[in-house]
């Protein structure tokens, strides 16, 4: 758990293994409502926008193997729009 300040505008910085954690990139929409016990404050990912940002995959890809040329790349899309792969 993390301690966060809140600003004279009254906004708090998430961490970002937090945010990695429930795939929350800059520019996410977040929902933000009172605890059901009264408690405490919960900040949930808005579902209306049920695409995740390409961002987030960022950290969650491992590539491995050689890396491709972009014209490699449209060359194999080419090719298997044709059925030759």
């Amino acid at each position: 758990m993390s301690t966060m300040i809140l600003s004279g505008k009254r906004q708090v910085v998430l961490p970002a293994a937090l945010c990695r954690q429930v795939a929350l990139a800059p520019g996410a929409r977040v929902r933000v409502e009172l605890a059901p016990n009264g408690d405490g404050i919960l900040v949930r990912p808005d579902s209306a926008g049920a695409k995740k940002p390409a961002s987030v995959l960022f950290d969650r890809m491992v590539h491995r193997g050689k890396p491709l040329a972009v014209e490699a790349l449209q060359g194999l899309s080419v090719a298997k729009r044709q059925g030759k792969t």
